[in-house]
């Protein structure tokens, strides 16, 4: 399965960044963990009878990242992760936690499990992002206001290659790629040289809707002091609005779920960048042990009633607008990890993208 990590920031010292797709073959029905609810906001399906595109496509790029600390209106509310998302494991869950799984690292049921809006699942919004926000308070004090000064600068941008996207409202397939832009003069960007663009073989359009195609994997990277980690989302959607003409998309979606214990590793090695003692020891168990207690659904996107909970489930939101593309950027040098075992997948650069196959 291909798969592929786009630069969202750097903020100070701590940094969230990238996300990618790749095609995948996962399907939507949920195993275990009871019956599915009906009612949790979803993609919208394929279009019926929709014919293959046939224009000369459409270049989008990234001109907002929201994420969940803002409403999309730009008001800040403790809740905004609530509207970031799909209803991932199909349950609406309010207070009736029993077809989930079972809490991690001793979490207590009611800070974990209810969803956000529609049955939304967001616990990286819900949890993980109060931690982040503390984390980076010294240094920042709008973390998403931090996150879009590195768009509207040139820094970087999400770039979604709809290739041959036409005048209509509705086609099955259509043939996408996701790219990295940096180094640009919106709306003029360029790519980054050193990871291949990551192709959508399976996605469509339904009513002006772009999704991604068949839920697959996604990864969301967060840099802290410099250093990149690359986090595989599995069951992951990609969604954005375009209006009627094709010429700019609100509403973007970026959700899927986190390995949790593949996510702590990362983290170990970000707080090794800080200080070598957080590598191992007691030290730094219980902070890691704080991002285990958001664990809010399995690693596949299901619930299963038996099992603990080994996966973070994320949302997060984007604009976008059409943008052109000007060759490639200067390619990055990369970093190390501090601590074996972990760190950045490859040695990828911090404000890169990069792309492999299994």
């Amino acid at each position: 399965m291909l798969r592929s990590h786009l630069l969202l920031a750097t903020i100070g010292t701590v940094a969230l960044a990238s996300f990618g797709a790749a095609c995948g073959d996962s399907g939507t029905t949920p195993v275990g963990g009871g019956s599915p609810t009906p009612g949790g906001v979803s993609p919208p399906p394929r279009p019926t009878g929709a014919s293959p595109g046939d224009g000369s496509g459409t270049i989008f790029g990234a001109s907002h990242i929201y994420i969940g600390t803002k409403t999309r209106d730009g008001v800040e509310k403790s809740d905004a992760w609530a509207d970031y998302g799909y209803d991932l494991d199909h349950q609406v869950t309010g207070s009736a936690f029993t077809t989930h799984c079972k809490p991690a690292g001793g979490a207590a049921p009611n800070n974990v499990f209810p969803d956000g809006t529609n049955g939304i699942d967001n616990a990286f919004g819900k949890v993980l992002l109060p931690i982040i926000k503390t984390a980076a308070a010294t240094s920042v004090t709008d973390l998403e206001a931090s996150l879009n000064e590195a768009i509207t600068g040139g820094t970087f941008t999400i770039i979604v290659n709809l290739k041959d996207l036409g005048a209509g409202a509705n086609y099955d397939p259509i043939n996408a790629g996701l790219l990295a832009g940096k180094e640009g003069v919106p709306p003029v960007w360029k790519t980054v040289p050193e990871f291949p663009e990551v192709p959508f073989t399976n996605s469509y359009v339904n009513e002006n809707t772009w999704v991604s195609g068949d839920q697959g994997t996604v990864s969301l990277n967060i840099g802290i002091a410099g250093f990149s980690l690359a986090l595989d989302i599995k069951a992951a959607f990609l969604t954005m609005d375009m209006n009627s003409a094709h010429d700019g998309a609100t509403g973007g979606v970026v959700a899927g779920v986190l390995d949790t214990e593949a996510f702590i590793e990362q983290l170990r090695d970000v707080l090794g960048a800080v200080q070598a003692s957080f590598c191992d020891g007691a030290a730094v168990e219980g902070i890691l042990n704080q991002i285990r207690q958001a664990s809010d659904i399995m690693k596949d996107g299901t619930q299963d009633a038996g099992a603990e909970c080994n996966g973070i489930s994320i949302g997060i939101g984007f604009d976008a607008s059409v943008i052109t593309l000007d060759g490639e950027g200067t390619p990055a040098d990369p970093v190390d990890p501090p601590c074996m075992g972990g760190g950045s997948e490859g040695g990828g650069p911090v404000g890169g993208a990069g792309a492999g196959g299994n």
